[in-house]
């Protein structure tokens, strides 16, 4: 009988801690998932253009949380006949936010890519759907070349969130590469 008691109470503490880490990296997960709707989104675009590739999927863009998430502030969005758009006459470290990010994004810049960098204000918004449908509806936007649905290979995507005085920011980079 002891030894019983003994094994359920192993069974219940190994059930106890998975599901106590089942909670951790909430935050992590919301990103990824964003980005996994993004990527779906775009996959699905060439796929009805007629794509008929084996598309690669990546969620790794390590430059948006270490080099342009620190960077980015409200002085990267302005008004344009009532719409946000990205600030081209902001200058960060001496350069426009556009050079900014042509630099900080060119590992992944070259002839078979295009790099679209996009931010989207969601303070008030209460889904990842809707987060993602207002990324992709963006006009805070700055994008490098651009490619054929028919003949994309691969796409990388990641999703950062960014809190700026009060404000909560989407920041996301797309690579789609041919």
């Amino acid at each position: 009988m002891k030894s019983a008691k003994k094994i359920l109470a192993l069974i219940l503490a190994g059930v106890m801690a998975l599901a106590l880490l089942t909670g951790c990296g909430k935050a992590a997960s919301l990103n990824r998932t964003m980005a996994e709707g993004i990527a779906e989104h775009y996959k699905s675009l060439c796929v009805r253009a007629g794509n008929k590739n084996n598309i690669s999927v990546s969620y790794q863009v390590p430059e948006l949380s270490r080099d342009i998430a620190p960077l980015f502030d409200e002085n990267w969005i302005t008004q344009n006949d009532g719409h946000d758009v990205l600030n081209r006459n902001h200058t960060v470290n001496g350069k426009t936010v556009e050079a900014t990010l042509t630099d900080i994004l060119s590992p992944y810049i070259s002839a078979g890519s295009a790099v679209t960098f996009l931010a989207a204000d969601i303070t008030d918004v209460k889904t990842p759907f809707v987060e993602i449908s207002d990324l992709l509806g963006s006009q805070i936007a700055f994008r490098v070349a651009s490619v054929s649905v028919t003949s994309v290979t691969g796409i990388r995507v990641a999703v950062v969130r960014k809190n700026v005085n009060g404000r909560t920011y989407a920041l996301t980079v797309r690579i789609v590469e041919q």
